[in-house]
């Protein structure tokens, strides 16, 4: 008698859904602006944050890296980053200014990248766009944690370079973009 193969859970697809359902409470904790919300919010979004890195190793350990996952990683990525510091803004808490720039380099990031994947030439992250998530998650952090936990000079430092670093990898996107199309 054939012996029937149990089915895999897909893990790393499992990951990106918990990280776009925490999306959920980390803005409304955000929102309620109290010190132990923000607490909560912090660990929350931290949580998230990390399934990002957890994700991307179990599919390479469980030969489950595919275009669909490398497309919809970083998309979670921004849902979390864009809604995050929406909710930021909204309470007085993240400069607009730097909430602006970032999500016009989101979307227009994501949207190349979804156009290159429905022409078959989707692309990996690179470093310079990984080393991008990890500012801007490091400062949403920071920003979400109660007010004057951190340093202010610490807070504006990791935002500056989170929008340094997501205008140079946006420009180095772009280049990689024109290069594949052709």
């Amino acid at each position: 008698m054939p012996t029937r193969e149990r089915a895999r859970i897909p893990w790393p697809w499992v990951l990106t859904i918990v990280r776009i359902v925490l999306v959920v409470p980390v803005v409304w904790l955000t929102m309620l602006e109290t010190p132990n919300a923000s607490r909560v919010a912090f660990v929350t979004f931290a949580i998230a944050a990390l399934t990002d890195t957890l994700d991307g190793a179990l599919a390479r350990k469980m030969n489950m890296v595919s275009s669909a996952g490398m497309l919809w990683d970083p998309i979670a990525d921004k849902i979390l980053v864009l809604a995050s510091m929406a909710a930021l803004v909204i309470v007085g808490r993240f400069p607009a200014w730097a909430a602006i720039i970032l999500a016009v380099r989101e979307l227009v990031i994501t949207w190349l990248r979804v156009s290159m994947e429905r022409r078959g030439k989707g692309f990996p992250a690179s470093k310079l766009g990984k080393l991008k998530t990890l500012l801007e998650l490091v400062a949403v952090l920071l920003f979400i944690l109660p007010r004057d936990t951190v340093p202010s000079i610490i807070e504006s430092s990791i935002l500056w370079l989170a929008v340094a670093a997501a205008v140079v990898s946006g420009i180095d996107y772009l280049a990689r973009t024109r290069t594949r199309a052709r």
